[in-house]
């Protein structure tokens, strides 16, 4: 990609359409978890499978940008999976020690259950739905379920690792890399349309499903140039056909594609916006830590239905004060030295500028 066009690529929204994307989700389950029912007529504008699918847009983009500028894949892999894993695991460990002072079970009986073992087997192995629930915990509530938002991490790192794959079937079996990431969009539509046929959006929804988005977000990145140019022209008729599939027909065609090519407009306009993420990503954070906070709440019945706002804003702080804190000493340190220090300056030069 040319200096020019890169330097384009890098002055972006995108951590502001992050969170955005989860905002909406965290809303969404907000709403879910306490039951609010005087909300329930405005969840349909709440999307929340459509803030994912545009982080799945996002992660296509972006980890292709990551991919092609790697040293190596050793390089590329290393600093995916620093990304990912110190704050996942992290969380993971957490909620399994300090779940217990809100389980009915006996110390004993929570820690040496078979379930406590389970549940930290099947999420530090990216195996959620195995074993959601800890012993004694949420019992009495609408799901048990410690963790509802990691289900989508296993996806992740599903994306990172195939896209070397794909990568390798282009240059090594001489595949045009177009062919392959249509084909793999082709079968990610046909695998999600033959299970929602079959009024199954639980597998519809995983990997084979999801693809097409991340897809979208690769051929985004691949033709940066064009879409650069181009994108005041193609947003109009992407917009039509988006809101014909979403909201008229129900269909799963060229959604992704128009959805990419609807947050790449957001992405690369409103200048403004581009600094958003200067003092740092707290996206990761509020996404693996929203979902067991709220859980808290309901357990301990903190949640009053007459002011839901001021819970909201309430509980708001509480995760973005946990996601500040995970992304400045889980997440931030093991991140490359030149980012690291990048932010370093930052804090300094703004807590120098508030003295």
């Amino acid at each position: 990609m040319k200096r020019s066009v890169l330097s384009n690529v890098n002055i972006n929204n995108f951590d502001f359409l992050r969170i955005v994307f989860v905002m909406t989700i965290l809303i969404a389950h907000f709403i879910e978890l306490f039951s609010i029912q005087s909300f329930q007529p405005y969840m349909v504008y709440i999307n929340g499978r459509l803030a994912l699918d545009g982080f799945f847009i996002i992660s296509g983009f972006l980890i292709a940008k990551s991919y092609e500028n790697s040293a190596s894949l050793k390089n590329y892999i290393s600093r995916r999976l620093r990304r990912l894993l110190p704050g996942y695991i992290t969380v993971i460990l957490l909620c399994a020690i300090f779940l217990f002072f809100l389980s009915t079970n006996t110390m004993s009986n929570y820690f040496l259950n078979g379930q406590f073992w389970r549940y930290l087997a099947a999420n530090l192995t990216f195996q959620n739905y195995l074993e959601p629930c800890l012993p004694g915990v949420f019992e009495s509530q609408k799901i048990c379920v410690v963790n509802g938002a990691l289900w989508t991490i296993k996806i992740e790192e599903a994306f990172y690792l195939s896209l070397p794959i794909l990568y390798w079937l282009s240059k090594k079996m001489r595949f045009n890399f177009y062919i392959i990431i249509i084909i793999t969009y082709i079968a990610s539509i046909a695998y999600f349309n033959f299970f929602m046929a079959h009024d199954n959006y639980r597998i519809a929804k995983q990997l084979p499903g999801a693809f097409a988005f991340f897809a979208s977000g690769i051929l985004m990145y691949k033709n940066f140039d064009f879409l650069f140019d181009w994108k005041h022209y193609i947003i109009a008729p992407c917009l039509f056909l988006f809101i014909m599939e979403q909201y008229i027909f129900n269909t799963q065609i060229l959604k992704p594609i128009t959805y990419g090519v609807m947050v790449f407009y957001l992405a690369y306009t409103l200048q403004f916006l581009n600094n958003f993420g200067k003092y740092g990503d707290f996206t990761y954070g509020i996404y693996i830590y929203h979902f067991p906070v709220i859980q808290v709440f309901v357990a301990l019945k903190l949640f009053r239905a007459d002011t839901p706002l001021l819970m909201f804003i309430g509980i708001f702080s509480l995760i973005l004060f946990l996601a500040f804190l995970s992304w400045v000493f889980i997440e931030l340190p093991f991140l490359p030295p030149s980012r690291r220090s990048r932010h370093k300056q930052i804090f300094r030069s703004r807590f120098k500028y508030s003295k």
